[in-house]
């Protein structure tokens, strides 16, 4: 039976590391962002870190002795400019000099848009930064600590008052951050104000730790009830911008949560977990019954380890996995080139690496094929046989242009057999595996396709 296929390819380019390392920034720099291998690929760019940097920030940063090690991993010679603090302690919403010289977004988001990309940028709900001044403004929308006797993740800010620093409920706080006091009906409004002003200027946000707003998530980590409401700031948004879509970055099984909320599409951490414990059958089950709800998917992102460092070369494999499934794929700046040094995100500057060709070579091909997929697009199961009656992973993919198929290995032993000619499958001289690189010189044969494959194998053809 087929299905309608539909999948979102959302390519993060971390814009202050990227500006950093150019001496320029995102304005002079668009000829490079679309000659990216990825950028023909990509229908949606998160431009990761464009707001305002915070100087107490990249103090912290620069002198926070258990950052340090990361920081010399990745630059030799490191030198304090190199470490400008980080992104996820937003000083305001107005752009950083260092990605645009103009005090709005305006230029880069119709440059985008005349690219035929939609942009997506950070929010990120549950603290500022401790030096934002929003807290002198508005003293009153961030959690006080004078009544605590614990005065463990606080700190004294120059306006007098004791404040919490942001945090989730398992680690103790981001010291360069202040929380936002989400029993206060107000943080509420004032959300929505901020994120009408970053509605102007882009098509969505991803929106960090979104579950740490979520009533019992902050009971349990600051004792006190949230009155803040997803659904509500979801739906004033959309009033107004009804194209306007929300992502939420989420752990702890809360992902159907902030669905139910209103959100657009939630992080998928259960499969990147089990491709990086190598949980075939699980992954299978996975990948056999996609979710009618839009999950957003990655092998890397700015948080976790290069794709290329957890997976090797079955990072190849699982990133034909996600392109053979209805979903939104993330995709992160460098993975294509098989990076594998993971850059922490309070640096600017950081050693280049020397790329992998093979890896590139593979992205290139999987981009150009993606890319010649049309508008009406549907998936189904195909039919198969296996010597040893083991099943294995199929799939199909018709388009107006081409038929895909995919047949992955997930057992721990070798499997083979054929797969019969049906629609969209036909005799050919020779298939080329775009995961390998290979060829296959094929010979017609009333049984159909033969196919051999090792443990953990994929094997990606067009007809």
């Amino acid at each position: 039976m087929k299905h309608p296929f539909h999948q979102i390819h959302l390519y993060e380019i971390g814009s202050r590391l990227f500006c950093g390392k150019k001496g320029k920034p995102i304005p002079a720099l668009f000829d490079e962002i679309e000659k990216k291998a990825p950028f023909v690929w990509a229908d949606e760019i998160w431009l990761m870190g464009v707001w305002k940097n915070s100087p107490s920030s990249r103090k912290i940063a620069q002198t926070m002795p258990e950052l340090q090690p990361d920081f010399h991993h990745v630059k030799s010679n490191l030198e304090p400019d190199d470490v400008y603090g980080s992104p996820y302690a937003i000083y305001d919403y107005v752009p950083d000099p260092l990605i645009t010289e103009t005090n709005d977004l305006t230029e880069i988001y119709e440059w985008f848009h005349s690219k035929n990309k939609k942009l997506i940028l950070d929010f990120v709900p549950n603290h500022l930064a401790i030096d934002s001044p929003l807290v002198k403004t508005y003293p009153h929308l961030f959690l006080k600590a004078e009544e605590s006797n614990d005065l463990k993740n606080t700190f004294l800010h120059p306006n007098g008052q004791m404040y919490f620093h942001g945090r989730d409920p398992y680690f103790d706080g981001w010291t360069d951050t202040i929380q936002w006091d989400f029993s206060n009906p107000e943080v509420e409004v004032f959300h929505v104000q901020i994120l009408r002003h970053i509605a102007k200027q882009c098509d969505g946000v991803r929106c960090d730790m979104a579950m740490l707003p979520l009533p019992d998530v902050f009971e349990k980590t600051h004792g006190k009830r949230s009155v803040y409401n997803w659904q509500t700031v979801i739906q004033t948004i959309k009033t107004e911008f009804p194209e306007f879509k929300f992502y939420a970055e989420v752990y702890w099984g809360l992902e159907e949560t902030l669905l139910s909320l209103g959100f657009d599409a939630t992080y998928d951490k259960d499969l990147y977990d089990a491709m990086y414990h190598k949980e075939l059958p699980k992954i299978n089950e996975i990948l056999k019954h996609p979710s009618k709800k839009n999950q957003i998917q990655f092998l890397e992102n700015h948080d976790e380890r290069r794709a290329k460092q957890s997976f090797g070369e079955q990072n190849k494999i699982y990133f034909s996995l996600l392109q053979a499934n209805p979903n939104i794929i993330l995709f992160h700046d460098g993975q294509e080139l098989g990076y594998r040094k993971k850059i922490p995100v309070q640096m600017i500057r950081a050693d280049e690496e020397t790329p992998n060709l093979e890896t590139l070579e593979f992205y290139q091909r999987v981009f150009s094929v993606v890319k010649k997929r049309g508008k009406t697009i549907h998936y189904e199961e195909t039919n198969y046989s296996e010597f040893n009656q083991f099943p294995i992973f199929t799939r199909l993919i018709h388009s107006e242009s081409q038929t895909e198929l995919f047949l992955w290995n997930y057992q721990n032993t070798t499997v083979s057999g054929w797969i019969p000619y049906q629609e969209g499958i036909f005799y050919q001289k020779e298939l080329k595996d775009l995961v390998s690189g290979n060829i296959f010189p094929q010979e017609k044969n009333k049984e159909g396709i033969y196919y051999q494959l090792k443990p953990n194998q994929l094997q990606w053809f067009i007809f």
